[in-house]
């Protein structure tokens, strides 16, 4: 069952002074604001005045349920301006039952911007504490997106050489370089624990059913260095709060110098041993503008060939400006760099994925997919169509 792409977002049990209900029944919208149930679809105009003008939110539209095609929200009875879409003169409005209004005229955000939504307002749910970031180990909950992923060779242990970012119940986000050789050949990824070696309870080890890889990597580049892991199974994420989706950064453009950025894997924390980490660490790093990270490498003559065009605008940058030795290292790859946006409600988005860098820790940034070149690309895989499914994110 599939909801339409803009009201997909609704929160799903979040009924608000209503309960769950069927189509025509009644319900309220908010306090003095009567509704009734219908198809989001027919519902958009009549409620899209409202949230034009200010007097409700997104979040204050209640679901009803879902109907055989889509979802059933509380729409308002009443227009609410005089030029809203919806009001007509001549003619009365139509019946529930009846075809959806057109919604050519009307604006549709783009999957993932939605599937962000979704996913903010149901991360609140099954939040059990607030948790605040304070030292290098990632505390169980923090970044519930975190995916390790599982090598095997010949019966052998697995071994977790990358790290991905759960962004649906189906899909995981990772790097090319990380799946595209019979050496780089997962067999599955584990969720839900940030010790990967003594998992949590609820942990959750899931197979692979398909691996995507931008269609114009090249191994010997670091351009495009970006893939799609399909999951044999929906990931349950009943009573679970440590596993869930991450939002994907939708902005082009690289974030304020002053946001608070993060890389988080298992991979090497000891450039001596090259020993790796059994639980999840996380490093802050400072973002790196693209003309000076274009110096930074040009001083590198055995980066030339990778970047034959530079640092393009598909490509992030950050380093540790404060030398604290933090970086992203071997074993990382693949791995979410992490946009905080609000640390106590857990609000934050995966503005790159860790690719390459000249060295760990070094004075040379290190090197990131960034997400939003590639929306398009991610979409039309984990949202084909522009729809987002109702049972998952």
């Amino acid at each position: 069952m599939f909801a339409p792409l803009l009201w997909g977002l609704l929160l799903l049990g979040s009924c608000g002074l209503n309960t769950a209900g069927e189509e025509g029944e009644e319900c309220m919208v908010k306090e003095n604001l009567p509704g009734i149930c219908r198809s989001s679809s027919t519902c958009e105009p009549f409620v899209d005045g409202y949230i034009k003008s200010g007097i409700l939110t997104i979040n204050d539209v209640p679901s009803c349920g879902l109907g055989p095609r889509e979802e059933i929200i509380c729409c308002p009875t009443k227009p609410c301006c005089p030029n809203d879409i919806a009001e007509t003169t001549s003619t009365a409005r139509p019946p529930v039952s009846a075809t959806p209004i057109s919604r050519v005229d009307v604006p549709q955000e783009r999957p993932s911007v939605v599937a962000c939504k979704r996913i903010q307002s149901r991360f609140g749910e099954n939040r059990l504490t607030v948790h605040i970031l304070e030292g290098i180990p990632v505390n169980p909950g923090v970044y519930p997106h975190m995916v390790a992923i599982a090598y095997s060779t010949f019966g052998a242990p697995p071994e977790y050489r990358c790290g991905g970012s759960l962004i649906s119940s189906r899909f995981v986000l990772t790097a090319a370089h990380c799946v595209n050789s019979e050496e780089n050949n997962p067999v599955f990824v584990r969720l839900g624990t940030v010790n990967i070696v003594n998992p949590a309870q609820q942990y959750q080890d899931i197979g692979l059913r398909n691996i995507t890889i931008h269609p114009n990597y090249v191994s010997s580049s670091k351009y495009n260095d970006i893939a799609l892991l399909e999951l044999e199974e929906e990931v349950n994420f009943a009573n679970n709060s440590n596993i869930f989706p991450a939002c994907l950064h939708t902005d082009p453009r690289d974030p304020p110098l002053s946001s608070k950025l993060f890389v988080a894997g298992w991979g090497t924390m000891n450039l001596t041993n090259r020993s790796r980490s059994k639980v999840l660490l996380r490093a802050p790093l400072d973002l790196v503008p693209l003309d000076k990270c274009n110096e930074s490498f040009a001083e590198q003559p055995s980066t030339v060939r990778a970047l034959k065009q530079g640092v393009i605008d598909s490509l992030m940058c950050a380093a540790d400006t404060k030398h604290l030795k933090a970086d992203a290292c071997q074993g990382d790859s693949g791995g979410p760099l992490i946009l905080d946006i609000n640390v106590e409600d857990g609000l934050y988005s995966i503005v790159g994925i860790i690719s390459s860098g000249f060295g760990c820790a070094t004075k040379t940034p290190g090197l990131y997919t960034r997400v939003a070149s590639f929306l398009d690309y991610i979409e039309e895989i984990v949202w084909p169509g522009n729809v987002l499914g109702t049972g998952g994110i």
